[in-house]
């Protein structure tokens, strides 16, 4: 099996604007330099070759199960959106609450100066004056005092009556005496 030349870099760290070379991240673990490979050692060479694919492809599939988000942040996002809802619909009501208070207000209002024009109209319909002039001039009435009092004794004794029973009467006699009665109630 021919082996391929690989690029080295530098090891180091790179500063500044140099952008890194993704590339060759990729390349060195699928290649190994030659300085690591052993010259006739064909199967360790195939050992390392087949521990690199199977890191890379470790790595993928990690990166396929991720689905592009982190759990957390997708269920985070999720429970973020709820409350956004759950605060705008209480804005809703909120002012749903608002307007009914304001129409209950002007309701009240009104009610309020029609009591009160109700109350100015039965002052008027009763006024005492009114009425008192109405009573002296027109009906001939007098202002009570106590020289217009009036006592009078009635003498009279009580008395009861008991009455015998009837024993004599049968239940026909006083069935009949009771249905003949009844007109009189309505006297």
């Amino acid at each position: 099996m021919a082996m391929t030349a690989t690029t080295r870099y530098a090891s180091g760290a790179v500063y500044g604007s140099v952008a890194y070379d993704l590339d060759r991240v990729e390349q060195e673990e699928y290649e190994l330099p030659r300085e690591q490979t052993p010259q006739g050692d064909e199967l360790a060479l195939e050992r390392a070759k087949t521990r690199a694919r199977a890191r890379a492809r470790a790595r993928e599939e990690a990166k396929a199960n991720t689905y592009g988000l982190p759990l957390l942040a997708m269920v985070g996002a999720v429970v973020a959106a709820a409350i956004f809802v759950l605060v705008l619909l209480g804005h809703v009501r909120l002012a749903d609450v608002s307007g009914s208070i304001k129409a209950v207000e002007s309701d009240i209002a009104e009610l309020e100066e029609r009591r009160e024009a109700l109350e100015i109209k039965h002052n008027m319909v009763f006024n005492m004056n009114e009425i008192e002039t109405y009573a002296v001039n027109i009906l001939g009435m007098v202002k009570g005092d106590t020289a217009n009092v009036t006592y009078h004794n009635v003498i009279l004794s009580d008395r009861g009556e008991v009455l015998a029973k009837d024993e004599t009467a049968t239940v026909a006699a006083r069935v009949s005496k009771f249905v003949t009665s009844i007109p009189e109630y309505f006297r």
